[in-house]
């Protein structure tokens, strides 16, 4: 007896929310945001630590920084996926936010030792980049993997805009706070570390509000070989159309932002004067600051399901702000703009991909094919820090970016130097001039006067050789100890400019690949726009459509626009045919002529010739045969036939129920459900497909149905 009350408890423990107001949802956007936060707080006062403290060059840091960081997501994707599945996703979470706190303790401990003047204490902090970055590793196929479970179906696109919203808002805040800590708390850095800890404390507590969850497979072994789940999940992702498009498309986003922002870091260095720690950390998180705010709206756009129309409206919007970046480079305010712009539509492109690979994940393994996206993910970010390498080291040898000749002034002892958070702003040389006596020399930092960077560790007293160039109108000093190695130095002002059209170049070829994958992007698009004021869209039972191989998809519709809402519903590229007897004039034509250009057949009337028949059965037994799923409507004289192929090649069919209803919210759109029923094998005729698309239940008072 008390067995079964467990049983029935727990059932509706862990029933999928209807809002995004329950308790498990708000623990999880609270313990996300601040692990989200201490990554970039953490990468960005490590980075800065680095150099301050002369253990890497600028080049190096900003090179270092992301492999650091994603080279966990590729070490440890199986593991991380594997423990998502098999165990609870709340005790990943939990265990995951415990171990962020340790993890800034270790951060702590090093900023402490720097600051002491310890060689190690840097190289600690920077350690803490990669375990950040195995903290992410295993956090985020937890995060994403859940979503599915505490949300239903309907709801998923809204929280993950307000998931991603609140993501990137810390990230905007971890990136801004790591470089304006790093600025205000030169020599006192341990004050980062104790920060840090205390946030990551915070969100431990958050955690355990997380209700458990039981485990997707609790039975699943870990595997033999320690990379073959990852080779199956690749086999499994580009098999079904919709997970290619979700990975490609995330993997693409990783590129472009790690890209992104190793091309703002180069633009701030190369800034008369150099932009500061706090200056780059603000304008690199303007692009967050954009995804923070587009996210959210994006949720609202898609009503409740997922709109991959909104997709090409990213990546144009995307496009625009990267040239806007690269023509207006130098007019800062522009820039910031465009940089906000950029942010701002790539949460149209990326909340759509993130919802589309929860939503098509298997159940079972929702984890382990996050993290293998994870994988696929640290090929972008590494892809971007290689091309930026050979894109900077060919413009240095092409000669795009002149190199820098230095001519020499004077060779003498440091008598004094002046820093502020770092950089050099006046200096005192002493020298023997010809006649033998001791001449000393000074120089200040002045508008049209700049000091290079050299290393804190200069011990005054040491020989020091003094050379100058000229540079934008300014007179640059640098210094050297006697016998350091001098390497060569490069203009590099107007690279970020093509680095940013590179940028752009490539957001574009993404737009075509989606686009060669679901051919039917565009008019996702027009529908969207289109449907958008009349109705809201809301899909349920979508799990029941196979996200690959031959599938008919059957409704009772009468309509053309029960069509095109069947076909803005689903997440693959449907090959229809389309009856526009009853309603053509009420679509828009530029709607209707692209609808038909990927129709299976468009028949203007109720009748259907045996020749007419006849191509439309030999085009569907051909789109079987490349695995495409055809949708149509049962009320129509070509039916019997199709229903005979179906049967002979023994195809699954879905049926589907449309129904409308007041919205409560608003009284100028209706809502519209698009229910699909679960997949049928055997044998159907007419009238049981009929029978099958009236039984699907309607949503009741804006419940899930049945389905």
């Amino acid at each position: 007896m008390a067995t079964g009350f467990n049983k029935i408890d727990m059932a509706k423990t862990y029933e999928p929310a209807n809002t995004l107001y329950s308790r498990t949802f708000i623990a999880l956007l609270v313990a996300q945001f601040l692990a989200a936060f201490n990554d970039q707080a953490i990468h960005a006062s490590a980075m800065f630590f680095a150099i301050n403290k002369s253990t890497l060059n600028e080049a190096q840091a900003i090179s270092l920084m992301p492999i650091l960081f994603y080279a966990p997501w590729a070490i440890f994707c199986t593991l991380a996926g594997y423990l998502a599945d098999r165990y609870s996703k709340q005790s990943s979470l939990i265990f995951w936010k415990i171990a962020e706190v340790l993890i800034t303790a270790i951060a702590l401990l090093g900023f402490w030792l720097g600051t002491q003047d310890y060689d190690s204490g840097p190289w600690i902090v920077l350690s803490t980049v990669f375990l950040m970055g195995m903290h992410s590793a295993f956090f985020v196929p937890a995060k994403y993997g859940i979503m599915p479970e505490i949300l239903k179906s309907h709801m998923l696109s809204k929280g993950n805009g307000l998931l991603e919203s609140l993501s990137f808002l810390a990230v905007i805040m971890g990136t801004v706070f790591g470089g304006v800590l790093s600025y205000h708390y030169k020599g006192q850095e341990y004050w980062i570390g104790i920060i840090l800890c205390i946030l990551a404390m915070i969100g431990a507590i958050a955690s355990f509000w997380i209700e458990k969850i039981p485990a997707a497979n609790p039975s699943r072994k870990f595997p033999p070989y320690l990379y073959q789940p990852v080779y199956a999940n690749l086999k499994e992702m580009f098999r079904s159309r919709p997970l290619a498009i979700a990975v490609i498309g995330i993997a693409f986003f990783t590129f472009i932002v790690a890209f992104s922002r190793a091309t703002i870091y180069m633009h701030g260095e190369s800034q008369l004067p150099r932009w500061t720690e706090e200056e780059t950390s603000v304008i690199v998180g303007m692009v967050a600051l954009g995804i923070g705010f587009g996210s959210p709206l994006v949720g609202y756009l898609s009503g409740g399901k997922i709109e991959m129309g909104l997709i090409p409206i990213g990546i144009t919007g995307m496009i625009i702000g990267l040239i806007g970046e690269a023509l207006l480079l130098d007019h800062l305010n522009f820039l910031i703009a465009f940089i906000i712009t950029t942010g701002f539509f790539t949460g149209f492109y990326v909340v759509p991909l993130f919802t589309l690979l929860q939503d098509r994940a298997p159940k079972s393994s929702k984890g382990d094919v996050i993290a293998t996206s994870n994988l696929i993910n640290v090929t972008g970010a590494i892809l971007a820090s290689f091309l930026f390498f050979v894109i900077v080291k060919v413009a240095h040898l092409s000669g795009v970016c002149p190199e820098i000749h230095l001519t020499k002034i004077t060779e003498g002892k440091l008598e004094s130097i002046q820093l502020d958070h770092g950089r050099p702003i006046s200096y005192g040389l002493s020298f023997t001039n010809a006649d033998g006596n001791k001449t000393e020399t000074s120089f200040k930092t002045s508008p049209k006067t700049a000091i290079d960077n050299f290393s804190e560790d200069v011990v005054i007293g040491a020989v020091i050789v003094e050379k100058s160039y000229r540079l934008g109108g300014v007179e640059h000093r640098r210094l050297y100890e006697q016998n350091e190695s001098q390497t060569p130095m490069f203009d590099n002002h107007f690279l970020p400019r093509y680095l940013f059209l590179v940028a752009a170049f490539f957001t574009l070829a993404t737009l075509v690949i989606i686009r060669i994958r679901m051919p039917d992007l565009f008019l996702r698009t027009i529908l969207w726009g289109f449907f958008f004021s009349k109705y809201s869209l809301r899909a349920h039972g979508l799990h029941n459509l196979k996200s690959h191989g031959p599938v008919l998809i059957v409704h009772e519709g009468n309509s053309l626009e029960d069509t095109y809402l069947i076909l803005s519903a689903i997440d693959r590229t449907p090959r229809n045919l389309f009856n526009a007897k009853l309603d053509a004039e009420n679509i828009p034509s530029f709607i209707n002529r692209l609808a038909k250009k990927h129709s299976l057949a468009w028949l203007n009337s109720n009748e259907c010739t045996p020749e007419e028949l006849n191509l439309i059965i030999a085009r569907i037994r051909k789109n079987i045969g490349k695995q495409h799923a055809i949708s149509l409507s049962l009320n129509g004289p070509w039916i019997p036939g199709i229903l005979d192929l179906i049967n002979e090649l023994k195809i699954p069919v879905v049926p589907v129920f449309i129904s409308r209803a007041p919205n409560p919210t608003t009284k100028a759109s209706n809502i519209v459900y698009v229910n699909f029923g679960k997949e049928i094998n055997s044998t159907v005729d007419l009238e049981s497909l009929a029978i099958a698309c009236r039984e699907i239940k309607a949503p009741v008072n804006g419940e899930t149905p049945a389905v």
